[in-house]
């Protein structure tokens, strides 16, 4: 799967404001690459600021 670099995600999903889903464990939000491709990007829930460094790899896969 190609990959894609948080400022890259980041204007995908809108600064992360488009949630599609929570688990207990993560937040899916959805996005729209420049090419029109419609991403899924899963991210760690960070409990603690500390833990937000978690979500600077991102997971996704075409929808």
């Amino acid at each position: 799967a190609p990959k894609l670099n948080r400022p890259e995600v980041q204007a995908a999903c809108e600064d992360f404001s488009n949630i599609i889903g929570t688990l207990a464990d993560c937040t899916i939000y959805k996005g729209t690459l420049s090419s029109g491709v419609e991403i899924a990007v899963t991210c760690p829930t960070a409990t603690y600021s500390k833990d937000w460094s978690r979500c600077s790899e991102f997971y996704f896969r075409k929808k």
